[in-house]
Order: C-alpha cells, then structure tokens, then sequence
C-alpha cells in the first residue's frame, strides 16, 4: 500500500488529501441536517402532545359534567335526558383518543376505571337505590387516574426554552382544577345529602392541603404575568366566593347555612371557570408559541440545507485552489533541485512560505542553533513545560524527533492523569448531588404515601376490617422505615454540605434518654431496655440531634442482637462529662471491623448481604453529630459478647 502511494503522481496525492478532508466535511453536514431534521421531528411530536393533552383535559372536564348530573339523577331520578345527552359527548371524546397512537394513552380504558364506565351507567338506569356516593366515588376516582395522563410538559430543554415556564404553569393550573373539582364535589355531596360532614371534611383535608401546595408552587414557578392575572381572578372575580367559602369551611370545620347545594354548584362552577380560563389562556399561548417555534425550526432546517450546500463547494473550490498552488511550488522546488544536482548556482525562488519548504534551503546552517534548541527543549518538557516548540531537523533526526514523541507522549500522560483526577471528583461530586436531590424528591410522595395510609387506617378501623387495617399497618411501618432511610440519607448529605443546623439548648438529658427508650421499645417488643442512671445531668446540646443519635444505637442493638432479651441505656457523669453508653449482648463486633462501622455506608457483615438490612449510615450520622458537639464517640465490642457503644456530652 505504502509503495502504491509512494508510486502515485504527486497532483493525484494532493487531490487525495483535498476530497478526504472534503468527504468528511459532507458527512459532517449531513450530521448537522439530521440533527436539524430531528429536532424539527422532535418539536412536531410535541405539538402532537399537546393536542393528546388537550383532548385529556376536555375529557376529564365532560366528566365532571357527566358525575354531577348522574349524582343528581341517583337522589332524584330527575333530568334523564340531560344524562343521555352528556353521555354522547363524553363517548364521542373517548371514542376520540381511543384512536391516538400515542403510547402513553395505548389502552387506556383498562386502567383509568373507564372500561367500568358502561356498567356503571347500566347500574344507574336500572337500579332505584343505586347509592350516589358510589357514583360520585367512581367518577372522581375516574378522573383523578386520567389527570396523571395528562402531562404535557417535557423535561427541560432548549429547543422549548422560551415557553417552558408556561408550560409548567399551566400544568399546575391543570392539577389546582382536578383538585379543585374534587374538594367542591365532596362539598356539594355533603350539601345535597347533609350526611358524613365530618368525615367528608376529614377526608379532604389532605386534598385541600395538596391544592395549597399547587398554589405556592404556581406562585413560584409561574412567569411574573401569570402571576398577576391569578392574583387578580383571586381577589376581584368568581373565582374568590369559592375560595373564600373553601378556607372557612377547612378552618371552622363547619358548612356555611348561606348555600345550599344547587346554589354552591353555581357558584363553585363560575370559580372554577375563572381558573379554567386562566389555564386555558396560558395552554392557547403555549400552543401558539410552540407553533411559531416549529415553523422558525423548519424553515432553519431548510436554510441550513441551502448552506449546507454552498459550504460543500465553497470548500471544494478552495481546495482545489489550494492544490494548484501547492503543486506549482511544489514543481518550482524540484526544478531548483535538479539544478543543484548539475551544479548550477544563484537559484532564484520566489513567493516561497516560512514553512519545510522555505527551511529547507536554511537547514544546514542552523544545524549548531536546532542542538542547542533541542537541548533547551528537553530541560523545559522535563520541568513540565510542554508548550515548548520542538522542531526537529529531519525525518532522520533521531534525537530531535524523540524529544518531540517523549513531549507528547509526556503531556498526553499528564492531561489523562488531570482527566481521571477531574472525573473522579466529578463522579463523586454527582454521587453527592443525586444522593442529595433523590432524598429531597423522595421525600414529598413517602409524605403523601404517610398521610394516605393514615387515611386508610382510619376509614379501615372505623369499618371494621381488620384485615385490611393489619395489612395497612403493615404498610405504614414500611413507609415509616423508608422515611427512615431517606432521612438519613438527607441528613448525610446536609452534613457533607454543611448545612446541618445545630439548635444547642440546655435539658435534662435523662428525661431525652426516656423518650427515647419508651418510642423504641414500642417497636420492640422482644426486648427489655433497661435505663441506668445515678444521676440527672443537664447537658448543652441540640436534643432533637442527640435523640437521633440515642435512637440509632438502639435500633442498633435490636437489629443485631435479636436473640437476647436485654439492652442497657447507662448515664452517668465521668470527668466533668455526661458519658452515656447502650449495651446489647448480640452477636459482636470483630475488632477488625470496629475501625470501619463508623464509616459511610458501611454494613457488618451477617450471612448473607441482606442479614442486616440498612444503608450503614446511622453510625456515620451518629459520629458526626457527637463530633459536631466537640465530644466523643467510640465501641468496645467482642464477637458472641454484645458491643458496647459509648457518646459524651458537654454539661450545661
């Protein structure tokens, strides 16, 4: 191949090296097109989600309609024909999006409760007690499951920047309507039946409090604009009679006599209309702004093609420029040197570079000066200075051309050696981040997750199933041990940023130990924690932070030693210090382990990875708290003995 190469003429190797580069640079173009193309694509689907999202929306509005007319005909048995009515219209929407190709709605019906929508229509028509709290339980259940289909706002990203807060707006808007509708419903059927007023309202607590959030979080996150028009619709329009009899209802606990049922759908109708209204501008806006967006994408997409082209042969003509001038210099010097070879003198050449070429007449005069430039060179590479110039003196130059290899060769070591550095600190600065970022976002749905079960709990108790309340308490204490998990995984990363706050007050630090004894031997029962105290001693101290700590060696102590009965809390005072110390008599710490356990998610060993299960971060937690407080904390353990777990604290 080399020999080949070697063989071909020389205007045949400068075209190589002209359409190589040239061929790349259309496949280069045809990259950035596509890109173009696929951007274009993305913003259209988009588009087409919007429509999706929209036609969601009006099928959870035609919903509502269709629950609060079945609820009046289940008490009634009044206004058929507006049932049939809403029914057609409701049909013609799901029959609508049933035909989308969208996957994210692909055979919806059997899981948003509609595929039960005809039987429970059946069931109205034909039975005369059908309860209209069913109906009303079913249809809001129905809509609630559709409204998390409803997402129409996409991960942030640049093509759709400049609509992006409003996107988030109206999505906000969009979840303050469900909710909304949800708590007026639950009034308007407390109204109409005068019955479970109590429970209604301490079932809808918790959708209240949501609804707030969405509220905060709208004024938050809301342009400055959509901000103003909400202000305005909560102080001046319809919209503020609902709210206002809401936030009495929710704080007095107690029904306004003022309005009956049919008069609070008026009025909670021309409410919601007003923020319906609000949402609907803001969605109008976005459709219109993504439109203009997609188009603008597209005609740049076809502008560029244009470029595209025109760069492609601005290219190629210059370097086929290019190869012509490089070829007659390249001629004019071979004809020099022919001439040399005859012995000829006084050479003329004109217009030749300060490059090879221009050197090349040069080289032999600067034999002593590229030695001492070399020498120079290779002192500086070895201080670590590789911006140095090194230029050898010839292929043959086995020194000069070393030098140049050890310079790059040098430098690549050193820049991949600063690179690994860089993406090691960078890999454990994301570790931290999404360590930190999981927790906060785990955090608000195992809240919510708390609060239902709760909920659950008590409408399981008050009907008497037990089974369902066990099973629910069950849940409850699995929700309780992943708060656990995320609280601690929060608190590390507070204490890795240093924003864990330390409140220090003075208390009585036998009353804390109490505390916690008492909430931990609630949960377990196996156990009998003993509490050892010659004397009460006042400490300095954030409690709240020291209870945490004397909450993790007792899980500790009853995660590890589950055979044994007893577990000791002992306070005493020792060298002007509170010393406390929890003494199981479990299995034991190895002493080549007890250096280790305070570490970041370190876990002792059991007989399979999940003996012990946990992230091994309560110690470390602990550690750092006691540390944080300028004391002590440390284990004296024997394996088949029990450990022993020692903290000191300051006296107040």
């Amino acid at each position: 191949m080399n020999s080949l190469f070697r063989k071909l003429p020389l205007p045949v190797k400068l075209m190589l090296i002209g359409i190589i580069p040239l061929i790349f640079l259309i496949l280069l173009s045809y990259d950035l097109y596509q890109e173009k193309n696929q951007k274009v694509s993305l913003i259209s689907n988009y588009i087409e989600h919007l429509t999706l999202s929209a036609n969601i929306t009006l099928l959870m509005n035609e919903l509502q309609t269709e629950r609060r007319y079945s609820f009046q005909y289940a008490l009634t048995k009044e206004d058929r024909d507006k049932i049939v009515a809403q029914r057609l219209v409701t049909d013609s929407i799901i029959q609508q999006l049933k035909k989308n190709k969208d996957l994210s709605i692909t055979k919806f019906s059997n899981y948003t409760f509609l595929n039960n929508l005809a039987d429970i229509r059946i069931a109205l028509d034909t039975s005369k007690s059908y309860s209209a709290n069913a109906i009303m339980q079913y249809y809001t259940t129905a809509i609630f499951r559709l409204n998390t289909l409803n997402s129409s706002t996409p991960a942030s990203n640049i093509y759709l920047q400049p609509v992006y807060q409003d996107m988030i707006a109206q999505k906000i808007l969009s979840e303050m309507l469900t909710y909304l509708g949800i708590i007026r419903t639950n009034i308007y059927n407390v109204l109409n039946t005068r019955q479970y007023m109590v429970e209604t309202l301490m079932g809808t607590v918790g959708t209240h409090e949501i609804y707030n959030t969405y509220e905060t979080e709208f004024l938050i996150k809301a342009s400055p604009a959509s901000v103003q028009q909400y202000n305005y619709a909560i102080k001046n329009s319809s919209l503020k009679p609902t709210i206002d009899y809401i936030n009495n209802v929710f704080s007095t606990f107690k029904f306004d006599s003022t309005l009956n049922a049919d008069r609070w759908w008026e009025v909670s109708t021309a409410g919601l209309n007003e923020l319906r209204k609000l949402q609907s501008g803001l969605w109008k806006s976005v459709q219109t702004r993504v439109n203009k967006i997609y188009e603008t994408e597209k005609n740049k997409k076809e502008a560029m093609l244009v470029f595209l082209i025109l760069a492609i042969l601005f290219v190629a003509a210059i370097v086929t420029y290019s190869i012509v001038i490089i070829n007659q210099m390249l001629t004019e010097i071979k004809v020099a040197a022919q001439k040399i070879a005859m012995g000829a003198t006084d050479l003329q050449i004109k217009n030749i570079p300060d490059d090879v070429m221009g050197s090349l007449t040069r080289s032999i005069l600067k034999i002593d000066e590229n030695h001492k430039q070399l020498a120079n060179a290779a002192d500086a590479i070895g201080k670590g200075n590789f911006d140095v110039t090194v230029k050898p003196r010839s292929k043959e130059d086995l020194l000069g051309n070393s030098i140049k290899r050890m310079k790059k060769d040098l430098r690549d070591f050193t820049l991949q050696k600063d690179k690994i550095q860089r993406e090691t600190m960078e890999l454990m600065n994301k570790k931290d981040d999404f360590i930190s970022i999981a927790s906060h976002e785990l955090k608000t749905p195992v809240t919510s997750l708390k609060a239902y079960t709760q909920i659950l709990q008590f409408e399981s108790a008050k009907a008497g199933d037990k089974n369902k309340e066990m099973m629910l308490m069950k849940m409850d204490a699995q929700v309780n041990k992943l708060t656990a998990l995320i609280n601690d995984l929060l608190d590390t990363s507070n204490l890795q940023n240093g924003k864990l706050k330390y409140i220090k007050q003075h208390f009585l630090f036998n009353d804390l130990a109490k505390e916690i004894v008492e909430e931990v031997q609630k949960t377990a029962p196996k156990h009998e924690i003993f509490i050892e105290a010659n004397t009460h001693l006042e400490v300095n101290a954030d409690r709240e932070r020291i209870g945490q700590v004397l909450r993790n060696l007792l899980a500790n102590s009853v995660k590890y030693c589950d055979d044994c009965e007893k577990i000791i809390v002992k306070i005493e005072r020792k060298d002007n210090k509170a010393l406390c110390s929890v003494a199981d008599f479990g299995i034991g710490i190895a002493l080549t382990e007890q250096d280790k356990i305070f570490n970041k998610f370190y876990r002792a060993s059991g007989k399979n990875l999940y003996t012990y299960p946990g992230l091994g971060l309560g110690l470390y937690i602990s550690k750092q708290i006691i540390e944080r407080h300028y004391e002590n904390i440390w284990v004296e353990s024997e394996p088949a003995k029990g450990s022993t777990f020692y903290f000191t604290l300051p006296l107040a």
